[in-house]
């Protein structure tokens, strides 16, 4: 067993988040596939509906992370948001029942997850740094991401196939259940590590996380090339299952099989970030996982015919994708995990997604945009390319040279130092 597993409020939260990453995963595939095959919408419209799940991030990342911080309520709101996302995907299989789904709840209802997402993604934050000590911060990010893109590579599939045999509400209903699940084990976990106490001085301020970005180059670089990479991503998945569905002709399962492909390439990468980040250190892994993310991706908007050989195509630029995806995260979180101070996390995480997560809906307008105006291929050519490119953030900072928590003593702005 995995060092980190090994300590209970660690396992616990390991299993909430892999649980979720597994509900998440099946409705990834069924809701976009909801939206086509059932409401029939087109192109823009699944890019409208792509950039509706991250307009919580862009409003209320910075806020939701300060009340973490503040209240010290990390485990309370991401069990809640795990019980909020419950409720709202209930009424999916209702209204399919009586055939009053429309498009427009289906977007309220994308909405409501994306707001569940900010809730759990700003409050772990906070919530990790008391489950381990601080020499298993890498560790614990490593076998977080093994533990989410296991559940990744099941989910599409299952999705999928759920979707193919058994329509919408099957696959949405066990994406349910995965959130009552991971809520349970949220309210049996018991944080054992050190944490600030709620509402101490450092919690008052509402913008500490922005000023705290703003200072570290580390954590400033690591932003500029997420939320870069982030745009030109979304740009390229907001028509992405759409140019599946109608140019390559693949099936439910078919899609489904391709994100699971992607993930078996982020259990690859996941195995492989402790040995990289120990060979070439953080900085660098993050820049080998900046390309890999997005380079292969150019291959599918090549492609345009129908066949085996296409479908073997896109399979092996998603598993290459896979692979650079999971080492730019871990590096990142390993970075973030190292530099920032614990009572500052949930709010530098907020400041920190209201920027990389906040800028996933305007690329998923750009591609709406592109898409009706170019046409498909051009929004995903200009996708794939300028994720590649958000690497370049990287060549002139510090954080490449950057190995780990060794090198952080010789950072004049470091965490430590700031936080004094």
């Amino acid at each position: 067993m995995p060092a980190p597993l090994r300590h209970s409020a660690f396992r616990k939260l390991w299993s909430a988040t892999t649980l979720a990453a597994l509900g998440d995963a099946i409705s990834s595939v069924a809701l976009p596939l909801a939206a086509i095959d059932v409401l029939n919408a087109d192109a823009v419209h699944s890019a409208v509906l792509s950039a509706v799940i991250w307009l919580p991030s862009l409003f209320l990342a910075i806020p939701v992370g300060s009340f973490a911080d503040r209240t010290g309520y990390h485990r309370r709101l991401m069990a809640g948001a795990n019980l909020l996302r419950v409720v709202i995907l209930t009424s999916v299989p209702i209204a399919t029942a009586f055939g009053v789904l429309t498009l427009t709840q289906l977007a309220i209802i994308l909405a409501v997850i994306g707001l569940c997402s900010v809730l759990s993604n700003v409050s772990e934050s906070g919530l990790f740094a008391t489950t381990l000590p601080p020499e298993l911060y890498v560790a614990g990010q490593a076998a977080s991401y093994t533990g989410q893109t296991v559940a990744i590579l099941a989910g599409p599939a299952v999705g999928g196939l759920l979707v193919q045999l058994a329509g919408v509400p099957a696959a949405v209903g066990v994406d349910a259940a995965t959130a009552v699940a991971a809520a349970l084990f949220l309210l049996r976990l018991r944080p054992v590590g050190r944490h600030h106490e709620p509402g101490s001085p450092q919690s008052r301020d509402r913008r500490p996380g922005l000023a705290f970005i703003r200072r570290n180059p580390l954590i400033r670089t690591a932003l500029s090339v997420t939320a870069t990479g982030n745009f030109f991503n979304m740009v390229f998945l907001s028509v992405l299952v759409w140019y599946y569905v109608h140019k390559l002709a693949l099936t439910s399962a078919q899609i489904g099989f391709v994100f699971s492909v992607q993930a078996i390439g982020g259990l690859a990468g996941a195995a492989l970030a402790s040995r990289l980040a120990r060979r070439i250190g953080l900085g660098r892994m993050l820049l080998v996982g900046c390309l890999l993310s997005h380079a292969p991706l150019l291959v599918i908007p090549a492609v345009g015919a129908t066949g085996g050989l296409v479908f073997a195509l896109v399979l092996a630029s998603t598993l290459l994708g896979g692979v650079g995806e999971s080492v730019q995260d871990i590096s990142v979180g390993s970075v973030f995990a190292l530099v920032v101070p614990p009572h500052l996390r949930s709010q530098t995480r907020g400041a920190y997604q209201t920027v990389s997560f906040g800028l996933r809906p305007l690329g998923a307008v750009t591609g709406a945009v592109l898409a009706a105006t170019a046409g498909i291929r051009v929004a995903l050519w200009v996708g794939a390319i300028g994720g590649t490119l958000a690497c370049l953030w990287l060549l002139p900072s510090r954080l490449l040279s950057f190995r780990g928590q060794d090198d952080l003593s010789e950072q004049p702005e470091s965490a430590v130092a700031f936080a004094q």
